[in-house]
């Protein structure tokens, strides 16, 4: 055991997941086996909600699942939510009117359902398999839900996170552009990363983010690598990712995550 860490932390899409595949490999399975056998405290670090996070937090070696890029942690041992942080109603309706009058689709999560404007297309490879799990925005008030997370589907997210960050600052609401991605951005409640949401479980746990290790591949994994004990990038990861990690492992389609926890003594 590598007893300067207490907790490996991962990604899961492009880190544990090759893109557009949903089953671990043996490899990995191992890994979380090997890791809580030898004391670790596993996380799952992930964009994903408990919507589209499917099988994933069923794994008995996983201890918590930090969902929605930081807006919320839970126990998979209890299925409690021990922490969250949600866009505001208010703030919701004023980015809902910004949306329809630019028509922009939209997704988001609460804890109930997942929600989607007629615009957002539901059928792609990351959503088809869980739609059931996701209604009409117009319901959502109806449902008494929360709004950890919203989704854009754009082919210009830099401009358009610039355009809506600025929106956010002009009408003075608790909402940021928490990443973007070639077809897509995230918003969030404002000052909210997966970094944040690391640092609240650590608090709760009495675990430094110096204790901590991390996997990830994308950018919204940059704030989580730069914080942590020991950010490692995934070789099939974006180059500004590579660049705020301190070291980089073979690619996900290659167990990357399994090979550099095993040549640095985590388990055998």
């Amino acid at each position: 055991m590598n007893t300067k860490y207490k907790m490996v932390v991962f990604d899961i899409d492009g880190t544990l997941l090759p893109f557009g595949v949903t089953e671990l490999s043996e490899r990995t399975k191992e890994m979380f086996k090997k890791l809580k056998e030898a004391g670790y405290i596993n996380v799952l670090c992930s964009g994903r909600d408990i919507f589209t996070v499917g099988n994933q937090i069923h794994n008995p070696y996983v201890d918590y699942f930090v969902g929605a890029n930081g807006t919320f942690i839970l126990d998979l041992k209890t299925n409690e939510y021990i922490f969250e942080e949600v866009i505001n109603y208010e703030d919701f309706l004023k980015f809902r009117k910004y949306a329809q009058d630019n028509e922009l689709a939209f997704s988001f999560v609460g804890n109930k359902w997942g929600y989607y404007n007629e615009l957002f297309d539901i059928n792609t490879w990351f959503y088809y398999p869980y739609k059931d799990k996701f209604i009409s925005e117009k319901e959502f008030e109806s449902q008494d839900d929360k709004n950890y997370l919203i989704t854009i589907s754009t082919t210009k997210p830099e401009e358009w996170a610039k355009k809506l960050n600025d929106f956010f600052n002009k009408n003075n609401m608790n909402m940021w552009v928490l990443a973007t991605w070639n077809s897509g951005i995230f918003l969030s409640a404002r000052g909210i990363t997966k970094a944040v949401g690391l640092n609240m479980l650590g608090d709760i746990l009495d675990i430094k983010l110096k204790e901590m290790v991390a996997f990830g591949d994308s950018e919204n994994d940059i704030e989580m690598l730069k914080h942590v004990g020991l950010g490692v990038a995934l070789g099939n990861g974006e180059d500004i990712t590579k660049d705020a990690a301190d070291l980089i492992c073979l690619p996900v389609t290659e167990d990357g995550p399994y090979f550099k926890l095993k040549e640095m003594g985590f388990y055998d």
